[in-house]
């Protein structure tokens, strides 16, 4: 992004980390964002879960995000994931596990970054999940 370019209205992103440290509250991360931007343009703020607490992190556009998760389901090891980047798109995925094969995967692409629940919740996401297990 070059110098002085306008940035389009940011929509907050909230996700879940093992292992947030952020500000804690979203008053201090936007202040420190607005001093980021201030140096160079590209800087947003973010909500992250953390063990159920909400903390506020600042990221920059363009930044690269992967998180991956596992449950059990039964017989069937799930995983999922979220990869992309931020303010561009990302994809969500689910694979089903029986012992050390995959009986099933799905990708789900969007422009907004989504929590775990909402990943785990997507339709067609479920729908697999109820296939396999």
């Amino acid at each position: 992004m070059k110098k002085g370019m306008k940035l389009r209205k940011l929509i907050p992103i909230i996700t879940e980390y093992e292992d947030a440290s952020g500000f804690p509250d979203e008053q201090s991360a936007n202040s420190y964002c607005q001093e980021m931007n201030s140096r160079s343009a590209g800087w947003t703020v973010e909500k992250v879960k953390l063990g159920g607490v909400q903390k506020w992190r600042v990221v920059w556009l363009g930044e690269h995000v992967f998180d991956t998760w596992e449950k059990k389901v039964g017989n069937v090891t799930v995983t999922y994931s979220t990869e992309g980047i931020v303010g561009v798109g990302y994809s969500h995925s689910c694979d089903c596990r029986r012992e050390d094969s995959i009986i099933g995967t799905i990708t789900h692409t969007s422009g907004k970054r989504l929590t775990r629940d909402e990943i785990e919740k997507l339709p067609s996401l479920v729908e697999l999940v109820a296939q396999h297990t």
